[in-house]
């Protein structure tokens, strides 16, 4: 029966599975991931463990279960802390091409929400990650 666990769909939610998916999540909300995200997030799940196993279990994870039931059992599994971690990257994502449209807001406030941490507790991170992404001043 093990021979065959490697072409079910069935992916089971790990904390790094729920970053990437989290990531993922949110690079397409404007309709397409670009290399450049792809990039990013493997760079950034590389840390963790195999990014492109994390991508590919991430991507098929999402392709079964819709949004708030992701977030829902992300909330269950995740401690403070890594929710925490994942906003502040969804946070870097949302701001690193300069501008944060409202559809991007919108779904960062729904992970906020979903995760159950207050506007009070992730404006700090909103704060410092706006300024790391402000790089107009440096443009001649």
């Amino acid at each position: 029966m093990g021979f065959f666990n490697k072409f079910s769909s069935k992916v089971e939610l790990t904390p790094a599975i729920a970053l990437a998916t989290s990531m993922i999540y949110m690079m397409a909300s404007d309709g397409e991931i670009a290399d450049e995200e792809l990039n990013y997030l493997a760079v950034k799940l590389h840390a963790i463990g195999n990014a492109e196993e994390l991508i590919e279990l991430s991507h098929k994870y999402s392709k079964r279960q819709d949004l708030k039931a992701f977030q829902k059992e992300a909330n269950e599994k995740l401690t403070k802390d890594q929710k925490l971690t994942v906003l502040a990257n969804l946070i870097d994502i949302l701001l690193a091409d300069g501008e944060a449209d409202e559809s991007e807001q919108e779904l960062f406030f729904s992970f906020v929400e979903a995760f159950g941490i207050t506007e009070d507790e992730i404006q700090p991170y909103i704060d410092i990650l706006s300024v790391k992404n402000d790089l107009a001043s440096f443009v001649g």
